[in-house]
């Protein structure tokens, strides 16, 4: 079985790109499920119910989210369509919203888990360590991918090392630079950073001309995404279905011509 990740959709940029490639990388690879982490998606914060829906159309098959889950006031009227979008376990919030789903693939269970980070995230409600403990009391499946919203490379190591033999990959996301330290440790398939869908001449997604007048020249701005061809990161998990265990992760860096 192989799995699909793309990383951190980033605006317009990102969308257009990653709604090209998907078919493509699906073949390519022969994937079986696709997770695309689609929390800067509306504009480099957020996501919408028209967003989710043509990532999903693209053939996503699930939807992981982030710090910025709630940036778009409107995705909590739209849950009821918005049924494969995944927000993290341990973000502040009001109400109740899912933060994992299940999807059978090959006739396993396969649940993906979306959770932050704490290390210099200010909207952690909890460590994902803890949380994360008492999912696992509660989610029944075969197969357990997490996508760590998370900022320290140190924070992500952590927790690879307390659930590696209780999940079977650990994707780290946030960043928006890809990372190069992928590897299966004790049959988890890991990276700290997967990387961004998202325009290729920026500041991680951001305008760079937009950050240099508001960091150096101390003009106001307002947030502006970059434009342009789109870099698309992603990684590959092939997973052994005999043992529910990783095998392979493969990185994906597609960069614009």
């Amino acid at each position: 079985m192989n799995i699909l990740f793309l990383g951190d959709v980033f605006a317009k940029s990102g969308r257009n790109a990653v709604v090209e490639h998907i078919p493509l990388l699906k073949a390519k690879f022969n994937c079986d499920l696709v997770i695309v982490n689609g929390e800067n998606a509306a504009h480099g914060k957020g996501i919408t119910e028209k967003i989710y829906h043509s990532l999903m159309d693209a053939g996503a098959d699930v939807i992981t989210l982030g710090n910025h889950a709630f940036s778009k006031s409107e995705i909590r009227e739209s849950l009821g369509t918005c049924t494969s979008l995944v927000f993290p376990k341990n973000i502040e919030h009001e109400g109740t919203v899912p933060y994992y789903v299940i999807k059978e693939v090959n006739g396993k269970k396969i649940a993906v888990v979306n959770l932050l980070g704490q290390v210099f995230m200010d909207c952690a409600s909890a460590s994902p360590l803890e949380v994360m403990e008492d999912l696992l009391d509660e989610i029944v499946a075969d197969i357990i991918i997490v996508d760590l919203h998370a900022e320290a490379t140190s924070e992500k190591e952590l927790f690879l090392r307390v659930f590696a033999k209780d999940v079977t990959a650990v994707i780290g996301t946030h960043t928006h630079v890809q990372t190069a330290d992928e590897k299966i440790y004790e049959g988890c398939a890991f990276i700290s950073d997967v990387g961004m869908c998202g325009p290729y001449d920026s500041i991680i997604g951001r305008d760079a001309e937009e950050i240099i007048g508001r960091i150096v020249k101390k003009e106001k701005t307002h947030f502006t995404p970059g434009e342009g061809k789109a870099i698309i990161c992603g990684v590959v998990i092939e997973i052994d279905e005999s043992t529910n265990r990783a095998v392979t992760i493969t990185r994906i860096q597609e960069r614009p011509e």
